[in-house]
């Protein structure tokens, strides 16, 4: 967990919440802070209820969803919709981006960054003359050894 990326996004958590009349009720707050640690990356809702249960704090599904939307409506998270049709959740924060590797066998998520990928996207948007404000990148596949043939 990135501590700086966790306060940051905290404090600005709190000033969009307040600025859009949000008090802070328990389950809220849970959620956030909860997202503040382990949303760097995403995650589901139910690992969130049961992340939020094994804190000690409880989570009802229902709530969990309903502070998802407001987050997401407040542009403080992004939503990852998988080919299932699951979503997952991530803190947004201007400073921090990462891309997404989806192993086929585990479903486990792997955050990436890479330097040529971001080069190329943005080679691209100029091509198509395209201002870029944004994209996300999930690559989807099964790990193979270096140099083994990734075709079987």
């Amino acid at each position: 967990m990135d501590q700086a990326l966790r306060d940051r996004w905290l404090a600005h958590a709190r000033r969009r919440m307040s600025g859009a009349g949000l008090r802070t009720g328990a389950a809220r707050a849970r959620v956030v802070a909860f997202m503040a640690e382990e949303g760097q990356c995403l995650v589901g809702a139910q690992e969130i209820v049961d992340g939020l249960r094994e804190r000690g704090g409880g989570g009802a599904q229902a709530s969990v969803y309903r502070v998802l939307d407001e987050l997401h409506g407040l542009g403080l998270v992004r939503r990852s919709v998988d080919d299932q049709g699951a979503a997952r959740y991530e803190i947004h924060d201007d400073d921090h981006h990462h891309h997404h590797f989806v192993d086929d066998a585990t479903g486990a998520v792997t955050a990436f960054e890479d330097a040529a990928l971001e080069d190329a996207l943005a080679e691209a948007a100029e091509r198509l003359g395209v201002e870029l404000s944004g994209h996300e990148i999930v690559l989807r596949g099964r790990k193979v050894p270096r140099g083994a043939p990734a075709g079987d």
